[in-house]
């Protein structure tokens, strides 16, 4: 996406990097920035002048791809920014790692109750779009499952065309077995333990369909004519 967006930028807009696109004006910026920390940076009154907007994605199906991004991993394939050292791919290769996504979650868990380790660390993204008391502030929350029809909306609000033709992360997953085919029972429920906060926002189901509208945050519920879900709703218990 944020080389789709690149395209229509000017040379004073702010792009980080990612893959081989060193990006621009990005000092002090980091890729992944939530949308409070551009806020509080920027103030109020510029913030309120833009539309800001986010993908998701399927709990379960984003923690599946970033399963795949470890175990479908392949040296000097992908942007130099998803590259990993010699002595990380040789540690990988003797122990097998990261062998099944029951297996992989277990060492992550293992990991993540070691010492200074802040807790198990999984593709959860709701922080990155709502403040601290959990309410969601960016306009719109589009989903990946939809991007076709989301990114011909998000084209009309911007007026802009946007296809998404990047190809970056993609090309790792080495099977394609359904989302529900992929967990056990313990994984499955771990994931909706994990992202709680996140289903009831975003409402996906572990083995239905992704809803087909966007949600989008009070004001902007006649965007388009579509109906959509109203945001008017925080986040509780985010650190669960």
């Amino acid at each position: 996406m944020t080389m789709e967006l690149a395209k229509h930028c000017g040379p004073d807009d702010i792009i980080t990097p990612t893959g081989d696109y060193l990006g621009q004006n990005h000092a002090g910026w980091h890729r992944h920035a939530s949308a409070l920390n551009v806020l509080e940076r920027f103030g109020s009154a510029m913030w309120n002048k833009y539309f800001t907007f986010t993908f998701e994605r399927n709990p379960w199906e984003k923690v599946l791809s970033n399963y795949w991004a470890y175990k479908g991993y392949r040296h000097g394939f992908g942007g130099s920014s998803e590259q990993i050292s010699r002595a990380e791919r040789l540690w990988r290769k003797i122990s097998g790692y990261p062998w099944s996504l029951d297996g992989w979650l277990k060492y992550r868990i293992f990991r993540g109750n070691l010492p200074r380790a802040s807790g198990l660390r999984l593709p959860k993204a709701l922080a990155k779009y709502t403040d601290q008391t959990g309410q969601v502030i960016v306009d719109a929350i589009y989903r990946y499952e939809q991007r076709e029809a989301h990114l011909e909306m998000l084209s009309e609000r911007l007026g802009l065309d946007i296809k998404l033709e990047a190809r970056e992360g993609r090309g790792t997953r080495q099977n394609r077995a359904s989302c529900t085919e992929s967990y056990s029972d313990w994984s499955r429920d771990l994931v909706a333990k994990h992202f709680r906060d996140d289903l009831l926002l975003l409402k996906y189901k572990f083995d239905q369909p992704a809803p087909l509208d966007p949600v989008l945050n009070a004001g902007e519920d006649s965007m388009m004519g579509l109906p959509v879900d109203r945001v008017e709703y925080r986040v509780e218990n985010m650190a669960a």
